[in-house]
């Protein structure tokens, strides 16, 4: 055979034999996928299955063990009929709670037991002593079947609700559960069925069966969850159609994957849950000043976040995500903690003070309170030099914030409703007595001066402010005029904003202190 023959029945043999490795490889590598789906599915659907058998089962330990205690030696008088049942109502997952003498129940929560009856030698008995007997029909008479849990003196029923619920979850996902002797490992009993794949049965070869196994304290019982872990031969014939037909967007598909980890990846709720976590933050102090004389009182600690691929993060992005993903009392602990341990110092040297922004669920938190107060005074600080500034507009007014204002105040700390003016509840803050302070947001005082309806807010807001003996701090001051305009219409009043000073870092903070 010549050169050339011998090159062309080659290639004839690799374009043959190539595109058949390349399908092979592909059935492989969708075959593994589709086992570790299959396997991901079923230990998500297992675990909530295996913590609800967990629920069950303690509630039965922490009711023989409870119950044991309280009726032992016990006759079956109406008053321990009464505690019987009382006792039942404590418990999701019992039907009925039985008394036994000398293997003898003689009462139940439904009444005396007459004549009484024997209790029937457990089907199974664990080691630490707690015997199992299932569909007993004869100890609740009239011909009701159910699994029956003893120690001790104690008879507990099992509701079949309880085993209706479970067989109902492990049929619909397609599972089977065991309850397996540890010791010996006995299947005592099951529910559900394994299906069996097409191919697999006229070949007669057997199925990978993927389990997972809870056992409870050593000598008890042991709860296993099956599953059958399909092929890809089990799929109909149109379905293998489709996926020999897939084989050609493999491509496509592996750059949508790649784009989509791309965008997980650079999205801004993943990276701030990051920076949480890293506690990748910074903190800057605006000052707030007395309007007439320019003398600073305190600062308001602004956080601020810049994230390595995303650049500066405005406050007005994140926080409001932050608020949404539910991380928002997170960043309230870390500002807290940075703000106190950074400028306490300063406000000690000169009785300065420093507002911090919180959330209701922060005032609601009684973790959150507990640990300001020990923060505060682990940096030596009064609780008056702490100011926390909440948004009428995030709600607030509900009944627990209100407790939860009056527990830091009764602790010393001050309160100040924030960007007073923008929302809808400015009366029932102004008839409320939790706070101490109102800072009027930037958009009343941009009205200063002008002829919009803000500014007929403004002067309305005015009068009523006039005869509220609270501090009242003006926001966003950066003209001459607005600073004019509030020593002359309130003379009290504080303020803070560009026109006194820009945001400063912990540094430049107390230098400007010292300086004045």
């Amino acid at each position: 055979m010549s050169e050339a023959r011998k090159w062309r029945a080659k290639k004839r043999f690799l374009f043959s034999v190539f595109p058949l490795c390349v399908f092979v490889v592909f059935m492989c590598v969708v075959s593994w996928g589709y086992r570790v789906l299959q396997q991901r599915v079923i230990d998500n659907s297992a675990v909530i299955i295996l913590n609800r058998v967990s629920e069950v089962a303690e509630e039965f330990r922490s009711a023989l063990n409870h119950l044991n205690n309280k009726y032992s030696d016990v006759s079956c008088t109406p008053d321990t009929v009464r505690q019987l049942k009382n006792d039942l109502w404590k418990y999701e997952f019992i039907r009925e709670i039985g008394i036994s003498h000398h293997g003898l129940m003689t009462c139940t929560s439904s009444g005396a037991v007459l004549p009484p009856v024997q209790v029937p030698v457990p089907q199974v008995v664990t080691q630490i002593g707690t015997g199992l007997m299932f569909n007993n029909a004869s100890l609740l008479g009239k011909g009701i079947a159910t699994d029956v849990i003893t120690r001790g003196d104690i008879v507990l029923f099992v509701s079949p609700m309880m085993m209706e619920t479970m067989d109902r979850n492990v049929r619909e996902h397609g599972l089977m559960l065991s309850l397996v002797q540890e010791e010996t490992g006995k299947v005592i009993r099951q529910s559900g069925t394994l299906p069996v794949g097409r191919l697999y049965d006229r070949l007669g070869l057997k199925r990978h069966v993927y389990g997972i196994e809870r056992c409870g304290p050593k000598g008890s019982m042991c709860v296993r969850i099956s599953a059958v872990l399909n092929d890809v031969t089990d799929l109909p014939a149109w379905g293998l159609v489709a996926l020999v037909s897939t084989g050609l967007g493999v491509g496509l598909a592996a750059s949508y994957l790649l784009f989509f980890y791309r965008r997980r990846r650079v999205s801004m709720d993943v990276r701030l849950k990051r920076a949480i976590r890293n506690e990748n933050f910074s903190l800057v102090y605006q000052p707030i000043v007395r309007t007439i004389t320019g003398e600073i009182v305190g600062f308001e600690a602004l956080i601020r976040w810049r994230d390595s691929l995303l650049g500066d993060v405005s406050p007005d992005i994140f926080i409001p995500l932050a608020e949404q993903t539910g991380q928002a009392q997170a960043i309230t602990r870390i500002v807290t903690k940075m703000a106190l341990r950074e400028i306490s110092e300063t406000l000690k040297k000169h009785n300065l003070f420093v507002s911090i922004n919180v959330i209701p669920d922060d005032i609601r938190d009684v973790t959150f309170i507990d640990y300001l107060s020990e923060l505060v005074n682990v940096v030596g600080l009064s609780p008056h030099q702490v100011v926390l500034e909440i948004t009428e507009r995030a709600n607030a007014s509900t009944e627990d914030v209100d407790v939860g204002m009056r527990v830091l105040r009764n602790r010393g700390f001050n309160i100040a409703i924030d960007d007073f003016g923008t929302g809808y509840s400015n009366i029932s803050w102004l008839t409320s007595n939790n706070y101490d302070k109102i800072k009027i947001d930037k958009f009343i005082t941009d009205a200063i001066g002008t002829d919009s309806i803000n500014n007929k807010t403004l002067m309305n807001l005015i009068v009523l402010l006039r005869e509220i003996e609270k501090d009242i701090v003006f926001e966003g001051v950066e003209h001459l005029y607005q600073v004019h305009f509030i020593s002359r219409e309130i003379p009290k009043a504080f303020s803070q904003g560009w026109y006194f000073y820009r945001p400063l870092d912990k540094t430049m903070a107390a230098s400007v202190v010292a300086s004045h």
